[in-house]
């Protein structure tokens, strides 16, 4: 684990849904914030990316949720570079609470990027050496994968939105995840499952985890369509989600989230009854 580095983020209050659980793009943002914070530290500022011309950007996210963050909480995100490989690397992180356990776990592969031309750059050796990986030692990537979707996924658009861009004039990694979070709402509710009928069930559905690839950037004033369709899973529902823009047909984004039902982030419940029978012509193929 070279080169450990760890921040501190506390929750802020409009962080946090109506249950005072923390959105689920926000886990994200902590990843994020952790990973500059770390580069800084080990001398690789903003300064130093302007003058090599280079930058970081995200090529995939691996998210798992052990506990449900809260309102209020003080966390430690301990993050590591767990390897490098041509021009990509992968970091690692541990997301704990102020008593030491566990809340997330999580993975992003990161893509060395020319800043003028996008086009992928091999990692400079000076950035291998300072994370403790002088020569490339990195795994092959595998890409993401999902069972097919059935004839008619379900289907909702969105335009993309200036306060959802990044400094690259990019749809910020982090606001995919609300877009996906939200089609599978907009599904459930479509199938005869609104939030309110959730609710009733005595449990919430919980984001217990995600693996979000991102193939290529959509930028301001691109209308995304998200296709979703499902496949249950051990006591949960896995989403699966690819996102182009509308008319295409090549993916911008691929995706699976998974959600548990919780009554309390500790007790999972059952699936609802009869959700998976309203699911049934959204199940893979």
């Amino acid at each position: 684990m070279a080169s450990l580095y760890t921040a501190h983020v506390a929750v802020r209050h409009h962080e946090v849904d109506r249950f005072g659980r923390l959105h689920a793009a926000v886990y994200l943002r902590y990843l994020a914030h952790a990973a500059v914070e770390a580069s800084a530290a080990a001398g690789f500022d903003a300064a130093w990316y302007a003058a090599a011309g280079g930058l970081w950007i995200v090529r995939r996210t691996m998210l798992d949720v052990v506990r449900a963050v809260r309102a209020d909480e003080e966390l430690t995100i301990r993050t590591w570079v767990e390897d490098f490989r041509r021009v990509r690397s992968e970091r690692r992180y541990e997301m704990l609470g102020a008593d030491g356990t566990p809340r997330a776990s999580a993975r992003t592969d990161w893509v060395w990027v020319d800043a003028a031309s996008g086009r992928p750059r091999r990692v400079p050796a000076e950035v291998q050496a300072a994370f403790g990986a002088a020569a490339e030692n990195g795994r092959e990537r595998e890409g993401w994968s999902a069972p097919p979707p059935p004839a008619r996924p379900a289907r909702s658009e969105h335009r993309v939105r200036l306060y959802e861009l990044d400094g690259l004039g990019h749809m910020n990694n982090a606001n995919y995840l609300d877009l996906l979070v939200q089609a599978v709402a907009d599904t459930l509710e479509a199938a005869g499952w609104p939030f309110e009928r959730l609710l009733e069930t005595g449990g919430v559905p919980l984001l217990a985890g995600a693996d979000v690839e991102y193939l290529e950037p959509a930028v301001y004033g691109d209308v995304l369509a998200i296709a979703t369709w499902f496949t249950p899973a051990r006591g949960a529902l896995d989403a699966h989600q690819s996102i182009v823009r509308a008319g295409g047909e090549r993916p911008l984004v691929q995706a699976t989230t998974r959600w548990r039902w919780t009554a309390d982030d500790r007790a999972e419940l059952d699936l609802p009854h009869g959700l998976l029978a309203a699911l049934h012509p959204l199940l893979a193929a």
